[in-house]
């Protein structure tokens, strides 16, 4: 095994590369290739599984799931497809032992759903919503920080699939709890309320980013604009951390931003994990910050063929409590979690299949018109109504019949209206004629051409009017 630090000399990559274009989606190749070529069984475990499963299932499957799942809305593919269906049949046929029975199966739940927004499979709705009713029943004290988070990603992304109050309510709970662990400054705890922690405010910053893109809440954004200025002057022009700095008018007084120093006993040596550069990229990049660039630049030298080691620097003493988690030179876990941190970053960027290019060894889906799901019901993405359009609804939304469709459009136009499964298959043709202005219904009986009844999943219903084309999702349970 190599030391760490040899593996971040022999990853070095020349910073030039980065002026030029955005190094984004290389990087991401380059972490799908080492991902494909390390599978087993659809999966990329990391050698920590034996000391702790769900843990060490949790930070590589999980975040390799979430990945994957980010990069198909931007890419659909058939191979990128397979590729959340082999994580995800992965963590349902081990459904017991990956699960903690904690605030942080959250996060499994997640999966659950974002893996049936991919394929339409019933089969992970439901383990989702068994996550959502074993959530359900955890204490509401439990409901804060990191943890609380990641309940709430859970309750976000099953409220955004069926509306459900209940969901909404917890996430908007554990949401409620951040105001008052929020430091002065922008800044996050880990364990002790008042410590100022860098690499959990990056990791909750991400989840706060991903939790506002499926539920519009009133708090996200200014605890969001906080961390973020607080980051900007954590990371240097070189796209390094600094975790100390003065104190301001103070002399010989210093100020830490990892927990442990700041005055948390209980904590660990939080400084320097690699993955804490994919928190860092997504959230500069929500916020179009040239920081963006430093950390890419940054984690691109210690980028060894699309892999990092645990830490790039501040090698804790092995009596340290967390330090099986800090020795690897090749981490599965911080590379499974930067995949997915930056394959978050993509939505908004144009030309998914040209940018990628062939995925190995696999075509795109036969016949596949793409529906971006990031804009199916929001209005957001290429597929976005101009502001003079309402956003398209249905209801009842979920339905164990059918749906009513209701929409506006400019007249005279031609309007076709469309259901599509998760895959991106046409299913059925509603309309395909041109309406007067106004508010118009199209009714989908929940049947496909030849009149089959559609079994349960996710269905998308396609507006198209020329520039105006629109999304919405249906939840159809039987």
């Amino acid at each position: 095994m190599l030391a760490p630090a040899a593996v971040v000399a022999a990853g070095a990559r020349a910073a030039p590369e980065v002026e030029a274009r955005d190094p984004l989606v290389p990087m991401l190749r380059r972490v799908d290739r080492y991902l494909q070529r390390n599978e087993t069984d659809g999966v990329v475990l990391d050698w920590r599984w034996v000391i702790n499963e769900t843990e060490a299932v949790r930070l590589s499957v999980q975040p390799q799931l979430l990945g994957y799942a980010e990069l198909y809305r931007w890419h659909p593919s058939a191979r990128i497809r397979q590729d959340v269906v082999d994580r995800a049949d992965y963590l349902l046929a081990r459904f017991d032992q990956v699960r903690s029975g904690s605030v942080f199966d959250g996060m499994l739940g997640y999966c659950f759903f974002e893996a049936f927004e991919v394929t339409g499979d019933s089969r992970y709705f439901d383990a989702g919503q068994a996550v959502i009713a074993e959530l359900e029943g955890i204490s509401r004290s439990e409901l804060i920080l990191n943890g609380g988070l990641m309940a709430a990603m859970a309750f976000a992304a099953d409220y955004r699939l069926t509306g459900d109050v209940v969901s909404e309510g917890l996430a908007r709970t554990a949401l409620a709890s951040l105001p008052d662990y929020q430091n002065k400054d922008g800044s996050f705890p880990h364990w002790c309320q008042g410590t100022e922690d860098v690499s959990y405010t990056d990791w909750m910053a991400m989840e706060l980013i991903l939790i506002q893109r499926r539920l519009d809440d009133p708090l996200i954004a200014p605890m969001l604009q906080a961390m973020e200025a607080f980051m900007e002057a954590r990371v240097d022009p070189s796209g390094n951390t600094r975790y100390e700095a003065p104190c301001p008018g103070q002399p010989n007084c210093t100020i830490y931003y990892w927990s442990v120093a700041s005055g948390c006993g209980i904590d660990y040596d939080t400084r320097a994990f690699t993955n804490e550069l994919g928190y860092s990229a997504l959230l500069f990049d929500h916020f179009h910050s040239p920081k963006y660039r430093d950390v890419m630049r940054f984690a691109m030298t210690i980028e060894s063929d699309g892999i990092w080691a645990d830490k790039w620097d501040f090698w804790p003493d092995p009596s340290d409590p967390y330090y099986v988690w800090t020795a690897a030179d090749t981490s599965v876990v911080n590379t499974s979690l930067n995949f997915w941190c930056l394959a978050a970053a993509l939505p908004g960027r144009d030309g998914g299949a040209v940018a990628w290019g062939p995925d190995d060894g696999a075509d795109p889906v036969p016949g596949r018109r793409a529906v971006p799901l990031a804009a199916a019901g929001d209005g957001a993405g290429a597929g976005a109504p101009r502001a003079t359009l309402p956003p398209p609804s249905a209801a009842p939304n979920p339905s164990h019949d059918g749906f009513t469709i209701r929409f506006a459009s400019r007249a005279p136009e031609p309007v076709s209206v469309a259901i599509f499964d998760a895959a991106g298959r046409r299913v059925r043709t509603l309309r395909s004629r041109p309406f007067a202005s106004g508010a118009h219904e199209a009714r989908w009986d929940g049947r496909d051409e030849a009149g089959a009844e559609c079994g349960s999943g996710l269905f998308i219903a396609r507006l198209g009017a020329g520039a105006d084309a629109r999304a919405v999702r249906l939840l159809r349970i039987r």
